[in-house]
């Protein structure tokens, strides 16, 4: 008899442990479960903030387009400037002779080169830095 009630002591021993086991992976599921709708959720916003990404990155290109298309211009417009320079010094040049100041062309990109400097100066005075002479 004592046999008999060892063996059944085990068993209920063992039934409760497997018991307890179960109850462990019935909790460990539960919580799986909730990962998974957590992890759902965070991917929603995963996904949303790769859009956002995206859309932000075709905006940086478009302006990096902007930005070459100005220097394109800027590059442009430097050399007009340029073609305006030499052609305005070939012109004074000519004025100066029609009046009968004969001056080599050279003179007069000397003359238009101080004039240059000159206003270059004058925009890097002091008065013109400081804001409150403005």
């Amino acid at each position: 008899m004592q046999n008999i009630e060892e063996i059944l002591q085990k068993l209920i021993a063992e039934h409760n442990f497997l018991k307890d086991m179960q109850e462990r992976i019935v909790g460990n599921h539960d919580i799986m479960i909730e990962n998974q709708k957590r992890n759902a959720d965070n991917h929603d916003l995963v996904i949303q903030n790769q859009s956002t990404i995206i859309k932000n990155q075709e905006i940086i290109v478009n302006n990096q387009v902007s930005i070459i298309r100005n220097q394109r211009q800027i590059a442009d417009n430097q050399i007009t400037l340029s073609v305006m320079l030499q052609t305005q010094t070939y012109l004074l040049n000519l004025v100066k002779k029609l009046s009968g100041q004969e001056e080599s062309f050279e003179d007069t990109e000397k003359f238009v080169q101080s004039l240059k400097k000159q206003t270059i100066d004058n925009l890097n005075s002091p008065s013109l830095n400081d804001p409150q002479t403005l």
